[in-house]
């Protein structure tokens, strides 16, 4: 396996980030340009975090939360702090931001292209498969919400999930003054992220972390999609 890794991580907030699409469109060039030069591929691990405020980094001056991994990502790469959504045509924006991902299209040519995304996968024109065709083997774990089975454009899909979990009554209309807010997000009885008995983030990156164990043996190079759905509310 090549040591060489290219790691991108993307957070998606309701208001912002969504254009880092062509950003990284432009980054994907570079590297291919680069690969072509220097005749290696590098890995490709692309992580993606689900309605995460930019502002819910320690590392971009939020001192009441606790990110050290996220923190050195971001202290050793490039932050983006003026990239906003494009917009989106239902109330979801993520399910724009993603399809603009796997096509490449603007906001609206990308409305217009999401009931044919099965045509534009059989011609191999979606992100994953552009990658494939470079000679990369593809994987994708977490959630998906994009207008198209992900079987059909990843070599390995493991576990895919819907937009958000299940919700349960005691979330709603709280917390009531006067009264005990009995609703915690670490209670496995309510569902949720614990809907299944393990946090989806973990049985996530344990499904990334089987891959990555087999993608050790092999001399292919690797695009890895890990879409966690937290910390979506």
């Amino acid at each position: 396996m090549y040591c060489k890794c290219l790691i991108l991580a993307h957070v998606l907030a309701n208001r912002s980030n969504a254009s880092l699409r062509s950003l990284l469109l432009s980054l994907f060039c570079l590297l291919f340009t680069a690969s072509v030069h220097g005749g290696e591929k590098p890995n490709i691990l692309f992580i993606f975090s689900d309605d995460q405020c930019y502002d819910t980094i320690r590392a971009h001056g939020n001192e009441e939360i606790i990110t050290p991994n996220l923190d050195r990502l971001a202290e050793t790469s490039t932050t983006f702090t003026t990239a906003y959504n494009m917009g989106g045509w239902h109330g979801a924006v993520c399910v724009a931001s993603r399809t603009m991902l796997q096509t490449g299209y603007t906001v609206w040519r990308t409305r217009a292209a999401e009931p044919g995304l099965d045509n534009l996968a059989k011609q191999k024109r979606l992100w994953p498969q552009l990658l494939n065709t470079a000679g990369y083997e593809t994987y994708m774990t977490g959630k998906w919400h994009v207008s198209i089975d992900p079987a059909k454009i990843f070599d390995h899909v493991v576990h895919p999930r819907p937009g958000m979990p299940g919700d349960t009554p005691e979330g709603y209309n709280r917390p009531r003054e006067g009264e005990i807010d009995v609703w915690s997000p670490f209670d496995q009885s309510f569902g949720g992220f614990w809907e299944g008995g393990k946090h989806w983030s973990e049985v996530l990156v344990d499904d990334a972390e089987g891959f990555l164990a087999n993608a050790a043996k092999s001399d292919k190079p690797f695009f890895m999609y890990l879409a966690f759905n937290a910390p979506h509310d």
